[in-house]
């Protein structure tokens, strides 16, 4: 491909300030949400090294590279070390070879020194790995940090193991890792985002670090309320009206931008989403009208206990085998998560009994319930949604579910990682359940979700039972705003908890 044609996704090669007005950089500048995602301290920018960056639609990975761009070129580095394309419309991985071979060719001609190569939605093409690869093995990426963007995390995953060798300098990473997931802005990056008193109180406390929160953790898990959790108490009631929000935006930008300056998430915020999910949807070889049944059925089993046969009854769907598909789909789209029930003696999950699916984030949740039960105004249907205390609990307890998950992965991070082999909900004998139960310093760690103020003893019996097994814990009750001790566990406010999680 032609260099004039290449200069047109990299504008700074003719002028280095044209970067300022990038569409994405401008709507950044003006958004209401400033959100800096952690996840971009986790790269080494001084390596070469073949990065991939998968999360959900939506979420900012576009407005990520650009941001970095500017930033490269804030450094002074020279404009023309700078590649980015966007894959979408890219129709082989012989083309996208050609792509970048041409732009490397070129840029060599004016510098030795380290390219920086930004190929977003590169799952879009069709065994992109291989282009990569040939590349890689010839010598083309020699001296490059490539940084290749998708959104389908199986997809990208299996592709970037056929690279495994061919990662470049992943030696100087350290502890982490060239594979990054990167999600919606958890709740204490949204908070972080919109208050500075908040994010000030975090620095303070040092609750930025993922070492100190976990020790926190160990605090809870040993029954003992931690000094930090008593200082962020005075600032509940703003959390409180923080979480509301997040409820209802839930930490995808566009929403929350929407949201904070206009008081209203616009249909479009929604359709959009979703658009681009059948779009993916419909690339993997599902159908619409499956996908709408399996998704209502998700809707109203959300945090209960289901199996595949139960999950496509109402629904035109003949086997379990195709609605486990749908939703293992969804799923590494980063639209559900699901745990499995607990085999205490074995530490492991119970594959063939019942799962639970949550919603990865709120406003995922709010945009596919208002497309599979065909509402007419999404937002109106979400602000509606929340009013309801049993269906809030519900949605609450999904939110639980993907900051569990998110902080045991910080705990453990692997290219490898399977947050199904390390998160389960429990079961006694007597049908007594804990929402759910983690591996944490080789114990069982229950956490029950109880969004309400008032604790009752019949509350606890689930920990206990699982505590009467042995090895395990104290238990943690998340409440909606009670902080206290009790023999067998601790209470805590959801939105204290969030922030630690």
């Amino acid at each position: 491909m032609s260099i004039p044609a290449l200069s047109d996704q990299n504008p700074w090669w003719r002028d280095k300030s044209s970067v300022e007005s990038d569409k994405l950089i401008v709507a950044w500048e003006n958004s209401s949400f400033k959100w800096k995602p952690r996840i971009v301290e986790t790269f080494c920018w001084d390596a070469n090294v073949i990065y991939s960056l998968r999360g959900p639609r939506q979420v900012g990975k576009t407005t990520l590279l650009r941001l970095k761009i500017r930033e490269l070129l804030e450094g002074d580095i020279d404009p023309r070390r700078i590649f980015y394309w966007a894959c979408d419309q890219v129709e082989s991985f012989e083309k996208l070879t050609s792509i970048i071979s041409d732009y490397v060719e070129w840029a060599r001609r004016f510098s030795k020194d380290r390219l920086y190569i930004f190929l977003d939605e590169v799952s879009a093409v069709k065994d992109w790995q291989r282009s990569i690869k040939y590349l890689y093995d010839i010598g083309k990426l020699n001296d490059c940090l490539v940084m290749l963007t998708g959104s389908h995390s199986l997809d990208l995953a299996k592709a970037t193991e056929s690279l495994a060798g061919r990662r470049g300098e992943v030696d100087k990473l350290g502890e982490n890792i060239p594979d990054k997931v990167f999600l919606a802005a958890k709740f204490s990056e949204y908070v972080e985002t919109r208050s500075p008193v908040i994010l000030k109180v975090l620095h303070s406390l040092r609750l930025l670090s993922v070492q100190n929160r976990i020790k926190v953790m160990h605090g809870l898990s040993a029954g003992r309320v931690p000094d930090s959790i008593h200082t962020l108490q005075p600032h509940l009631k703003g959390l409180q009206g923080f979480l509301d929000d997040y409820l209802i935006t839930g930490g995808v930008p566009r929403a929350v931008n929407s949201y904070v300056s206009q008081g209203v998430i616009p249909d479009v915020v929604y359709s959009d989403y979703v658009s681009l999910i059948l779009r993916d949807i419909t690339r993997w070889g599902g159908n619409e009208i499956f996908l709408r049944q399996i998704m209502q059925r998700v809707v109203e089993t959300l945090s209960s206990q289901v199996s595949w046969n139960a999950l496509k009854e109402e629904t035109e769907i003949s086997t379990h085998d195709t609605a486990r598909w749908y939703v293992d789909v969804l799923r590494s789209s980063f639209v559900v998560s699901y745990v499995h029930q607990l085999d205490r003696d074995k530490g492991a999950p119970y594959y063939r009994k019942a799962k639970k699916i949550y919603f990865s984030d709120p406003f995922i949740f709010h945009a596919l319930r208002w497309w599979a039960f065909g509402r007419k105004d999404p937002f109106h249907e979400a602000v509606e949604f929340l009013k309801d205390s049993e269906k809030k609990s519900r949605l609450v307890e999904s939110v639980v579910c993907n900051h569990l998950i998110r902080l045991i992965f910080n705990m453990e991070p692997s290219p490898q990682f399977d947050y199904t082999t390390k998160l389960f909900y429990w079961e006694s004998s007597k049908k007594r359940e804990v929402d759910f139960v983690t591996k944490f310093e080789n114990a069982l760690l229950p956490i029950e979700v109880k969004y309400q103020t008032a604790i009752q003893r019949n509350d606890l019996f689930g920990i206990i039972d699982l505590m009467k097994g042995g090895k395990s814990h104290k238990g943690i009750i998340v409440t909606k705003d009670t902080l206290s001790k009790g023999r067998n566990h601790v209470e805590v406010p959801l939105p204290i908890f969030l922030l630690i999680a």
